[in-house]
Order: C-alpha cells, then sequence, then structure tokens
C-alpha cells in the first residue's frame, strides 16, 4: 500500500453509561489525538447517545455509543484498537473496514463530513439521541412525509359522519 492511499473504516465504541462526562470527553480526545499523531483523517464522529444493551456485558445493561469514520492505514487501527481495548470505560468496540486504496486528496470529505459534540453535565436531562438515520428522520420530517396523520383522518372521518347525523335528523 502506498503511502497516499489510505482505507476507509468505521468504529463503533459502546461505553459504560455511568463513566461520567469527563470519561467520555478524555476517551473522545484520547482517540482523536491518536489520529492526528498516526496520520488519519477524521470523516465523520457522531455520538448516538444512550442505548439499552441486547445483553449485559460486565454487569451494565446500558451503555453509550460513539461512531467515528476516518480514513487511515492499518497500523492505525491495530493501535487504535489496543487503546480501546485497555480502556476501562469502554465496554465493546467494533472496527469494519468500508473500502480500500482510498487517496485522501482527491476523496470528497464534505459530502460525509459530521461531527457531532459530546454531552455536557449541562445536557444530563436531555435526550441525546441520533442527529442521523431513521430516528432523526421520524423526529425530524415525520410531519412531512405523513407519519402520524392517520390520527387526523380518523378524526375528520368522525366530524364528517357527525355532520350526516346532523343533516338526517333535519
Amino acid at each position: 500500500m502506498s503511502a497516499a492511499t489510505f482505507r476507509k473504516y468505521e468504529t463503533v465504541v459502546v461505553t459504560r453509561h455511568d463513566a461520567g462526562h469527563e470519561a467520555q470527553r478524555k476517551l473522545h480526545q484520547r482517540i482523536t489525538e491518536l489520529m492526528e499523531k498516526e496520520g488519519a483523517r477524521p470523516v465523520r464522529f457522531e455520538f448516538w447517545g444512550k442505548r439499552r444493551l441486547a445483553y449485559p456485558i460486565a454487569k451494565a445493561t446500558k451503555g453509550l455509543y460513539m461512531y467515528h469514520v476516518y480514513l487511515a492505514e492499518g497500523e492505525f487501527v491495530r493501535k487504535l484498537n489496543r487503546a480501546l481495548q485497555l480502556s476501562q470505560v469502554v465496554l465493546r468496540h467494533l472496527t469494519v473496514r468500508l473500502s480500500d486504496g482510498v487517496d485522501p486528496s482527491t476523496y470528497d470529505f464534505g459530502k460525509e463530513q459530521h461531527f457531532d459534540t459530546l454531552p455536557t453535565e449541562a445536557d444530563e436531562g436531555r435526550d441525546h439521541g441520533p442527529t442521523t438515520g431513521w430516528n432523526a428522520e421520524v423526529a425530524g420530517e415525520g410531519a412531512a412525509t405523513g407519519f402520524g396523520d392517520e390520527d387526523s383522518e380518523e378524526d375528520e372521518d368522525e366530524e364528517s359522519s357527525g355532520e350526516d347525523s346532523d343533516e338526517d335528523e333535519e
């Protein structure tokens, strides 16, 4: 592999939900510093928020999900996986190679670029759901796509049937 071409990877990290905001921030900072040090190019970061786990992992039933997409060489992925394995905050992580032979000089970063911020202690009460994906589409475009309009159609049917019954009485 030449120095000019990278591979595109995605990494999902599940961390303890009770570890605290400072631990989450330090883990994210460590990942980004490792990317800078090793020459990896971040493409996307999403904070997916707190989710219930399908099964308990190390006695934890909930976890915070972080999603990273980046361009890097294989050596960086080995170092990242090693750092994640050593972290006390990380419950699970998974790295998947998306494509080979990506040239960062011709790659369109603007097309996929999206960087969420980690929540702070002030955001504790807010729902930290995903800002992209199915849940965001339903939340943001539900009215535009017709989701949830079924109730209003039933109400209109009831109103029109009520009007018909009034006319029958006259």
